[in-house]
């Protein structure tokens, strides 16, 4: 099956000569010469691997790595570079690059990237699926539960009663605009939970849960923790 490749360099000719490469292989190539024409091609259509050069515009420190990192979707990364340095190795593999190859490439070795890239992001694909159908699960288990089961309410010391939820403060609509792993991401941050500690409970990766966040500001309207939990105000622990 076909797969869609872009490459990422300022060299006309690196860049045709790695096109020729990947097309002779079956492959679909598309080409952008600096960071801002890879974030263009991004979200003009879904690509499956990305092969960039480390020092093409906007790209000189590594800075392409952390805009992927963000995005919608996962896109494995193999980066080159025709000036090795083990900092630049290092930063690149802790930043999620599949694999980092020097010039002149290796022609099989970088077929072998290639096919490494396109696997990784199969099986990132496949888990992706997999945590879909969970959430949708879980939000038909929650609307069971939220119809057998009323929220626990209990008097705190004469101060009024206190409901058990972090989101009891949200309005219908806000709480609905938010999906079932969502809202087990923004009780989690309620009771205090980091990123890490987050992305251990749920079972998710660190980008996951940062992306969730996004998408919980987004829709609560904030932008910040701060913000977040001024929206929370009816939550309190027990006491």
């Amino acid at each position: 099956m076909s797969t869609n490749i872009l490459v990422a360099d300022d060299d006309p000719v690196f860049r045709e000569a790695i096109r020729s490469f990947l097309e002779s292989r079956g492959h679909t190539v598309g080409s952008a010469e600096n960071a801002a024409e890879v974030t263009h091609a991004m979200q003009s259509q879904r690509w499956d691997v990305l092969v960039t050069d480390i020092s093409m515009p906007g790209n000189e420190s590594l800075e392409l790595l952390d805009v992927l990192r963000e995005s919608t979707y996962p896109l494995p990364v193999i980066v080159v570079t025709g000036n090795p340095t083990l900092q630049t190795a290092v930063t690149s593999l802790r930043r999620d690059a599949v694999d980092y190859l020097t010039k002149p490439i290796d022609f099989a070795q970088l077929g072998q990237a290639v096919d490494r890239a396109i696997e990784r992001g199969r099986k990132v694909q496949a888990v992706s699926r997999a945590r879909e159908q969970l959430d949708e699960w879980s939000s038909t288990l929650r609307g069971l539960q939220e119809a057998l089961v009323p929220h626990v309410v209990e008097e705190n010391e004469g101060r009024g009663p206190i409901v058990n939820d972090p989101l009891a403060a949200l309005d219908d609509d806000a709480r609905a605009s938010l999906s079932p792993r969502e809202q087990e991401v923004l009780v989690a941050l309620a009771e205090g939970a980091s990123t890490r500690e987050l992305a251990d409970k749920l079972f998710i990766s660190e980008h996951t849960v940062r992306n969730h966040l996004k998408a919980i500001y987004r829709k609560l309207g904030v932008h910040s923790r701060t913000e977040l939990f001024s929206k929370l105000t009816n939550w309190g622990s027990k006491g």
